[in-house]
């Protein structure tokens, strides 16, 4: 399965440590066996741990978070066996 380079709803970093946030459809992210490095960014079941990211608006300046590619109707999220499958090829491998 390819996006054809619609992969989805992905927020990219312009600074620091330029991280990437991949947004899978709400309540799917933790049914994905992640590699090492693949951290989770999930509400704790105490409610006491709360993750969040930065969400850029599709257009104008968000400066520093953008969206790689912007997400469209067709693909709102990324479909996460696509990505689990990147990931581990990524991570695992090293740079």
């Amino acid at each position: 399965m390819r996006t054809a380079f619609e992969a989805g709803a992905i927020v990219q970093e312009a600074t620091g440590e330029r991280y990437m946030y991949f947004l899978p459809p709400p309540g799917t992210a933790r049914t994905y066996e992640w590699p090492p490095g693949a951290r989770v960014l999930t509400r704790g079941g105490d409610n006491r741990t709360l993750s969040y990211v930065g969400v850029p608006a599709l257009t104008g300046a968000t400066w520093p978070l953008g969206w790689r590619p912007v997400p469209t109707e067709e693909r709102l999220f990324v479909v996460g066996k696509l990505l689990e499958e990147a990931a581990g090829r990524v991570l695992v491998a090293g740079p």
